[in-house]
């Protein structure tokens, strides 16, 4: 592994983060310079994280392309302080997806919306097709990509909403209520999470 803290003396130019001032990057990468956990920590505070497990949202994402190895080595750092830094950077993962106490009944949902993660996983589903849901239900593919990606890893046991969404086993079990509708919502958003974001 190799280990790399850079900083970057200029603002994102992205809309989400330009305001958040210049940052810092720490790296790690294999021995091909192929980044595999990366923090990015802003002049105001701000922190982004990924892995390979997290690898994106609204505000970043896992570098795609290696670093070159001649330009970063100067910025090399040992494994102790990457590791320190990955320790105390804290993230809030899935910024798309919120829970609320006075909407939708607590479920797990996309901010700014009235619209359910589970409902997403599930117009996906019966669609067929991502673009047509995209379409249906007026959310961009960063939104469909993080609602399945929420899903598909139970975040939503972590973040104990008050309500599991409605068409979800959860909530049977959460409640003991089934009306024959439900499913095992992590499991399919895990097949189609695979069949359109994964190569």
């Amino acid at each position: 592994m190799n280990y790399f803290k850079r900083h970057w003396p200029e603002t994102t130019g992205s809309e989400s983060t330009n305001s958040w001032g210049t940052s810092s990057f720490w790296f790690e990468t294999d021995e091909e310079y192929k980044v595999l956990r990366q923090i990015q920590l802003f002049a105001n505070g701000n922190c982004l994280k990924y892995d390979a497990t997290y690898s994106e949202d609204k505000f970043g994402g896992l570098a795609e392309i290696p670093l070159d190895a001649e330009e970063f080595k100067p910025y090399q750092i040992g494994k102790d302080e990457f590791e320190e830094q990955w320790l105390i950077s804290d993230y809030r993962q899935f910024p798309e997806i919120v829970i609320t106490e006075n909407v939708l009944w607590g479920q797990p949902r996309l901010d700014r919306r009235r619209l359910a993660v589970g409902d997403i996983v599930s117009q996906i589903d019966i669609e067929d097709s991502l673009v047509l849901a995209l379409q249906d239900y007026e959310i961009t593919l960063q939104e469909a990509r993080q609602a399945l990606h929420y899903c598909r890893t139970l975040q939503c046991v972590k973040d104990k909403p008050l309500k599991f969404c409605h068409n979800c086993t959860l909530r049977v079990q959460q409640e003991g209520d089934a009306d024959g509708e439900e499913q095992d919502n992590w499991k399919r958003a895990e097949r189609l999470f695979k069949k359109y974001f994964t190569q």
